[in-house]
């Protein structure tokens, strides 16, 4: 498995992977109406894919908000999980410095993904958003170390 930089040719296969996760997960909670916007927010500092044999099998992006850096559209196709690409994916992006990162508490194997690696639960509480029940979620917010 390769982890590098995403260009503009990969986004492609990200939309794809995208679907499926959505698909099998329900994340993004929504699904975009315009998945490459989607991945690319005006807030994006980078982003990187996890490849294997030419094929995208993850994403993970970094934005700028709250003079931070957020991970943030971290998805792994689910043909490829239990093979360390979402830890590989935020070993990467953790060589830009100490990160944050929020999660909803009913995204379980996220939640377990980021205690295994070593992530610091900092906060709990309900997210500036609804879902389309319009109940809104809560939220847990950590920080990486």
């Amino acid at each position: 498995m390769n982890i590098r930089p995403r260009r503009p040719e990969d986004l492609a296969q990200c939309v794809e992977a995208l679907s499926e996760v959505h698909t099998v997960d329900g994340y993004p909670h929504r699904s975009p109406d315009d998945p490459v916007g989607w991945l690319s927010p005006a807030d994006l500092d980078s982003a990187w894919i996890a490849e294997r044999a030419g094929r995208v099998v993850g994403h993970l992006a970094l934005v700028g908000r709250e003079d931070a850096l957020w991970v943030s559209r971290l998805f792994v196709r689910p043909d490829a999980r239990r093979s360390h690409v979402g830890e590989r994916l935020l070993d990467k992006a953790r060589e830009r410095g100490v990160l944050m990162l929020d999660v909803i508490e009913q995204s379980r194997t996220a939640i377990a993904l980021y205690e295994r690696t070593g992530w610091t639960l900092l906060e709990r509480r309900p997210a500036d958003w609804t879902l389309s029940d319009g109940t809104r979620p809560m939220e847990r917010l950590y920080i990486s170390r």
